[in-house]
């Protein structure tokens, strides 16, 4: 089948060779990191089992650099980086969808173009609604929103790491007021109390950006529908 031409210009041609070009890489790269994440997570299951095996007083007593000790840290380690991580492989996957939707949206609007062109009618072309200039910036901003969740969580895991690799009984526990391990403990639950809605935000971001994409499709059927009747009306009137 012949490719339509393309009538497209500024912002919209740009929008549609990208959107054309990056859907399926965007959801290939998405379902690549949620699998990933899928094995990560299935390896660490295997490191909590050998964990929970012994006992807490066991657990507790082991002491730094020890077997046990060493899988705590990877566990918690994991535990920092994976969520926000299985995040932003989700987000490359709605960014896939949203990008498969400009693409419907604009190759419906240039189909309008050149079916106006070929019946003889004025080529009329609607202004673009609030909503189809909002949807791309939905989208690259719930993408920001999860990368730097991301970042963040990268960066934490230092401070993670560094706190776990200790033994529980003897150095955790026994922390007092203004240590630097409880410091570090607090640095690590107050940075992932904010991460976790910080993420949910992201994602909102991006499906909020399909809604409206969706929506957009919709707004570009019935104005074409509007303007093909026009058509018709104006050739049987004359």
């Amino acid at each position: 089948m012949k490719d339509l031409e393309i009538r497209l210009q500024g912002m919209d041609l740009m929008m549609f060779k990208m959107a054309t070009k990056m859907w399926f890489p965007a959801i290939m790269m998405g379902l690549m990191v949620v699998l990933g994440a899928f094995i990560v997570g299935a390896w660490n299951s295997s490191l909590l089992a050998e964990y929970f095996a012994n006992s807490k007083e066991v657990r507790e007593a082991a002491v730094t650099g020890s077997r046990l000790v060493d899988i705590n840290v990877i566990s918690q380690s994991i535990a920092t980086w994976l969520p926000p991580t299985k995040f932003v492989g989700m987000g490359m996957l709605f960014m896939g969808i949203t990008f498969a939707l400009a693409s419907i949206a604009l190759t419906i609007k240039n189909a309008g173009i050149l079916v106006q062109e070929r019946v003889g009618g004025k080529v009329v072309i609607p202004p673009k609604p609030m909503h189809a200039k909002l949807f791309p910036m939905f989208m690259m901003a719930g993408m920001m929103i999860l990368f730097t969740v991301l970042g963040v969580a990268i960066w934490l895991n230092g401070t993670v790491i560094d706190y776990w690799n200790h033994s529980i009984a003897t150095e955790l526990n026994p922390a007092q007021t203004g240590s630097v391990l409880l410091g570090q403990l607090q640095l690590i639950a107050s940075t992932k109390a904010w991460l976790v809605p910080l993420k949910f935000l992201g994602v909102t971001s991006l499906l909020v950006g399909i809604s409206l994409a969706l929506f957009t499709i919709r707004y570009t059927l019935r104005t074409q529908s509007i303007r093909m009747l026009e058509i018709l009306e104006t050739k049987e009137r004359g």
